[in-house]
């Protein structure tokens, strides 16, 4: 039993010494320094090293008692406590890391979205990021749904509202006759411009280019992606302007 012991806090990565040190310790449940190094059957300043260094690992406690030192495990279960508070403090990380990763390299940054509390978070949050008086280019397909199936018409109102309070304008590109599919109501609660483009450009999908992030709208099923490249918004920038200046202005 003692071997498998040793292979399990060796995969959690204690070193051999540190195995015998922290064994030593749960055996004798609370002892000084020098009690454990002899247990243990190493060197007086190794142990008080590997002592501290798993104390500061919330591995085991210490306390003073007349100018001694004492160290102990309180129970095994305290290394699950310990282990679980490292798993939730690595989620956190993670989440938080997510946002600084490769944002200096060349690589593309991608999110995707599949709810609609995060979807509406994310969109709330790059229209909140977006300068005043910024235009969002969009290229949609109304009649596909790929807004209505992801959030209602309520927070499709709450957008444009909070467009509006930043005079943001959005530019939109849409195929040959889709105009006719849209409701009065909806062009006059935003400022927005819109264009048709020729009839043989087929076009079935929902895009946002906005503050240098590509943004995929689908419906079927509904989800979100957003890609941040330079290359890759300024390439696709460059065929929406293409298309915009070839377009039909509708309104």
């Amino acid at each position: 039993m003692k071997n498998r012991i040793k292979k399990s806090l060796a995969e959690l990565g204690f070193s051999e010494n540190e195995i015998r040190i922290y064994l030593a310790l749960t055996q004798l449940g609370e002892a000084p320094a020098a009690h454990i190094a002899k247990k243990a059957d190493l060197p007086r300043t190794t142990a008080i090293s590997i002592l501290e260094k798993l104390s500061a690992g919330n591995y085991l406690t210490t306390h003073r008692y007349k100018g001694t030192t004492y160290y102990w495990v309180e129970s095994p279960h305290a290394l699950i406590e310990t282990l679980e508070n490292k798993i939730s403090i690595a989620q956190e990380l993670g989440t938080l890391l997510t946002g600084l990763y490769r944002t200096d390299s060349h690589f593309p940054f991608a999110e995707t979205f599949d709810t609609k509390t995060n979807i509406k978070n994310f969109i709330h949050k790059i229209i909140s990021e977006s300068d005043k008086k910024s235009i969002i280019y969009t290229i949609d397909t109304p009649g596909e749904g790929n807004y209505s199936k992801i959030f209602d018409d309520e927070i499709g109102k709450f957008f444009s509202v909070q467009k509006t309070k930043k005079q943001i304008l959005t530019r939109t590109l849409i195929p040959f006759g889709a105009f006719r599919d849209i409701k009065p109501e909806k062009l006059q609660i935003q400022n927005i411009e819109i264009r048709e483009m020729p009839q043989e450009i087929k076009f079935r999908s929902s895009l946002w280019l906005m503050n240098d992030k590509v943004i995929f709208f689908s419906g079927n099923p509904p989800f979100i992606t957003a890609i941040k490249h330079e290359a890759i918004y300024t390439g696709i920038k460059s065929i929406y302007d293409y298309f915009w200046d070839i377009s039909g202005e509708k309104n």
